[in-house]
């Protein structure tokens, strides 16, 4: 019971928090403005409540006035049960009853679901977390701005408090000392409750309490409704600006809307109040027909976007794709969940909200939700578009443009024109009866297909086999030889070089462990995004950015497969077993397919991420984070609004996989999803293989990284305590706790090598392919760049045969498209690639340094699944010689249709 009345009233706000967060962090990028930002947004949203609150606070007090004398003469004169009775009699007499009082408590608890979706949200994202924002070092722990003897003190509590106490004086000057004593009250509570809670969250209250208080000043102004649309509208053309200028112009439509809207108010609320006088005048004469047609449009809004679209959803892939999911077992689950959101999006709150205005706003909100419904049940079923296989936890995969053609747009817009002109004719013809028909109509449709395809999930959810049970081993999914050769390479996607050395300074039992590696800082990569960078360190130089632009002849998804299938098919060709283990985009797309290793008897695919981490979770006792559930309980809801809205609003609404902020718990998951395959690598080896192996294995943990604890640098629950760390500028960066946990858990396995005679006998090359975002120090940097010289220093490390000796470094120039040679050399005789027959052979630095084109492309240019053309598009080439820590050394290309100036 509690789940469900948190669902249906807190979840819908938490939801709108995190919307507004999201999107104060795309134009500021900084959480510190975001968090004010969220409670700018709150406070705008409660202010119509908070006018209908005032209203009937006044109204509260003054009927206390009135009452008040003759209050005090029944009380003067009687006792016990006369008293209650003559005080019972009197109130009737008055129209009032004593649970009225509560009225001047209503402003109050308009605050109490906000506050509580708000600590929901900001106490679990992890962005505040290690943030530092003005004198606050980290949103995500109290401030602790100084200390009296041992006891940290919190300035922002405190100031939040006075400024709590200053916005309550000037509010309740000449109020009773009754309401003066709840606020003052109030303020006092929140400051025991909020004292050690993350500077994050007291920001956002002191945020709020500094807008009442602003708002109490605001009521004293003469005209403060002309100087709240003037705000507004700048606040709002801002807006529309950065939309504008950050995303594609359609998008920005509905924003310049909201503008002109705001700056013509006057002019609409005319036509609105001619409207309501006039043709919608029915609306506001009839009080049960008025209120039936909202109630029954909002009821009908939540069986559609709560029910009937995702049971669609369900129906249209498969129910077990929705079963047996962090407990959950059946489908209906979540189907009962998105109900229950949709109820208090759509009916609770709108009717709470809906009964507290006068009949005008409800007519107003009565035609808004009517239209809303019929346009939103055309765009659901009649303007459905294409937009690609989405997953599991409802996040597209394709990646397909999510705009809709000229032609589209113009038919959509005609549809809403004639809805609204057709409504306004009904009425001025006083056949608004008809519209009652109409949603009646749709109610018993949507009631018809939630049952429908309710029964339809259940019965696919029955007839679909259960899982298997849970892994209780791990059988190998690789095979070394301990007497033949061994070639190993390991890719960790996004682990920069500079953070090599650290790592080592971090965990110094690593140069105990990591014997005859050497360690190549002076490492560039040719993209700063995998899907450009991976080919060449799979591939080679036939296989850059650059080259692969220059074979038009070949789709990117055919070069890419090439680069991905090359070492294995040369090792293979050899007699070598060979793995091919958790590759990047295979078959070009996010979905694992490895169809392009077919007929290759002694080339093994394997995906391993994710596939291992229930029974690491339940090996390392660590607590089961229920992060897929909780995915396809916040995005099912977004997926409605995507299917109802105008389809030139969809790619608003689904912007960056739905305006999700990731939660403490989702980068927990995605890092042991990744991290339980390297912690579990002994395991997963074999070590009796008849033939020499080759094993390419990726993983993805310093992508993904997550917070870690020493000594042993497993995951955290939780944010972690870092004061054990040695190298504390690093302590609070995730990227390093992951690249700390990444070599000590390869180190783990390389001490697995040596228990079992098999180190001496394996060549190891550990790399990456790019580096990170980290400002470090020893990179001169470049404002004019387009990004961070340091996201193309990628790591590399290489162990040859029978290597021994302490860590080295070599400071010569390299690339990540060194790996393929350094891999085959010595092991292949005269190594060619298989698809061209060209030669893979060891390039001088001159040579290395005349192919070193870069590609400095930006994220939307370069997904995979957006660009299954033949050539990556970009205009930033970059080149760089000696040293790539001088930014001297860095050139800029001038680039032509592909080829130099």
């Amino acid at each position: 019971m509690t789940e469900a009345l948190y669902t249906m009233i807190i979840y819908p706000l938490h939801q709108i928090i995190e919307f507004v967060y999201r999107i104060f962090m795309e134009i500021f990028k900084v959480p510190g403005f975001a968090v004010i930002g969220v409670s700018i947004a709150v406070t705008l949203l409660c202010l119509p409540l908070y006018a209908v609150a005032e209203k009937w606070q006044v109204l509260e007090r003054e009927t206390q006035k009135k009452l008040k004398p003759g209050i005090d003469r029944i009380k003067s004169v009687f006792k016990d049960d006369e008293q209650y009775m003559m005080l019972s009699t009197f109130y009737k007499q008055n129209h009032y009853h004593p649970m009225m009082v509560l009225r001047s408590s209503i402003g109050l608890l308009i605050q109490i679901p906000f506050f509580m979706a708000a600590y929901s949200f900001l106490s679990n994202c992890p962005e505040l977390s290690r943030s530092s924002f003005l004198f606050i070092k980290d949103l995500g722990a109290p401030d602790a701005l100084f200390k009296i003897g041992s006891f940290p003190v919190n300035v922002l509590p405190i100031a939040m408090t006075v400024i709590n106490i200053i916005a309550g004086a000037i509010y309740t000057k000449g109020f009773a000392f009754r309401e003066k004593a709840q606020i003052y009250g109030m303020a006092i509570l929140f400051l025991i409750v909020l004292y050690n809670s993350p500077s994050g969250l007291v920001l956002y209250w002191t945020m709020n309490n500094v807008f009442s208080l602003i708002k109490n000043i605001f009521y004293k102004l003469k005209n403060p409704l002309k100087i709240f649309r003037i705000m507004m509208i700048a606040l709002i053309f801002a807006v529309a600006l950065v939309v504008l200028f950050t995303m594609k112009p359609l998008q920005s439509i509905p924003v310049f809307a909201a503008v002109i809207i705001l700056i013509f108010l006057p002019k609409l609320k005319f036509i609105c109040t001619w409207l309501l006088d006039n043709p919608l005048a029915d609306l506001e004469k009839k009080d049960g027909f008025r209120n039936s047609l909202f109630i029954v449009s909002a009821i009908t809004l939540a069986l559609l976007t709560g029910f009937v679209i995702p049971s669609f959803l369900i129906t249209s892939s498969t129910a077990s794709d929705f079963a047996y999911i962090d407990g959950y077992t059946t489908p209906m689950y979540f189907l009962w969940n998105s109900l229950l959101q949709s109820i208090g999006l759509f009916v609770l709150w709108p009717v709470c909200v809906y009964f507290l205005f006068n009949r005008k706003i409800q007519s107003v909100l009565k035609c808004f939700f009517f239209i809303l419904l019929i346009f939103g049940t055309i765009n659901a079923f009649c303007f459905q578009g294409d937009y690609g296989n989405i997953s599991a936890d409802l996040v597209f995969t394709e990646h397909k443009d999510l705009h809709p053609k000229l032609s589209d747009f113009i038919l959509n817009s005609a549809v809403l024109v004639a809805i609204i002109t057709v409504s306004i004719l009904l009425m001025s013809k006083h056949l608004a009866h008809l519209f009652i028909w109409l949603d009646t109509i749709l109610l018993i449709s949507m009631v018809g297909l939630s049952v429908i395809n309710g029964i339809s999930v259940q019965k696919s959810f029955l007839a679909a086999p259960k899982p298997n049970p849970q892994l209780s081993d791990i059988k190998p999914i690789m095979n070394f030889s301990k007497t033949g050769k061994n070639v190993l390479v390991i890719m960790l996607d996004k682990a920069p070089g500079y953070y090599v050395k650290p790592s080592f300074q971090e965990a110094p039992d690593l140069y105990d462990t990591y014997t005859g590696f050497t360690f190549y800082p002076n490492t560039v990569s040719f993209a700063s995004w995998t899907v450009q960078a991976a080919p060449a360190l799979y591939g080679g130089y036939e296989y850059t950015p650059w080259q692969m632009n220059h074979k038009r002849n070949l789709s990117m998804q055919e070069k890419h497969n090439q680069a991905l299938s090359l070492l294995p098919f040369i090792f293979e060709s050899e007699g070598y077993s060979s793995y091919l283990i958790d590759p990047p985009y295979p078959n070009y797309d996010t979905i694992p397919v490895y169809s392009f290793v077919d007929g290759h008897d002694n080339v093994h695919a394997e995906k391993a991420l994710g596939k291992y981490s229930d029974l690491w979770y339940k090996q390392s006792n660590y607590p089961k984070l229920p992060v897929k559930s909780n995915r396809i309980k916040r995005n099912f809801l977004w997926f409605s609004i995507f299917k109802i809205v105008p389809p030139s609003m969809r790619s608003i609404v689904h912007y960056k996989d739905w305006w999700s902020a990731e939660s403490l718990a989702d980068s927990t998951s995605d890092f042991i999803d990744r991290y339980s395959v390297l912690d579990l690598l002994p395991e997963l080896s074999g070590i009796d293989s008849e033939k020499n192996c080759f094993i390419f294995i990726d993983n993805e943990a310093t992508h993904d990284p997550g917070f870690v604890t020493t000594p042993d640098y497993t995951p955290a629950v939780g944010i972690p305590d870092t004061s054990g760390f040695r190298v504390q500028f690093l302590a609070g960066d995730p990227g390093f706790h992951a690249m700390v946990a990444s070599l000590k858990r390869i180190g783990d396995w390389i001490n697995f090598l040596k228990q079992n005679g098999i180190y001496d006998n394996t060549r190891i090359i550990i790399a990456s392919d790019h580096g990170s975002y980290q400002n470090f120090p020893g990179f001169e940097e470049n404002s004019s760049f387009p990004r961070l010289t340091e996201w193309f220093n990628p790591m590399l490390m290489v162990k040859d045969f029978n290597s021994k000796g302490s860590l080295k470094i070599d400071d010569s120039f390299m690339t990540q498209a060194d790996v393929p040679f350094i891999a085959v050399k010595g092991t292949v005789n005269n190594p060619v690639n298989p698809f061209t027959g060209n030669k893979i052979e060891e390039l001088s630095k001159e040579e290395k340094e005349n192919s070193t084109f870069i590609s400095f492309g930006k994220a939307n240019r370069v997904r995979a699944t957006e660009n299954n053309g033949f050539i990556i598009n970009d205009d930033d080439w970059y080149s760089v010689k000696d040293s790539i820590f001088k930014i001297d050394n860095w050139k800029k290309l001038k680039v032509e249709k592909g080829d130099l100036k």
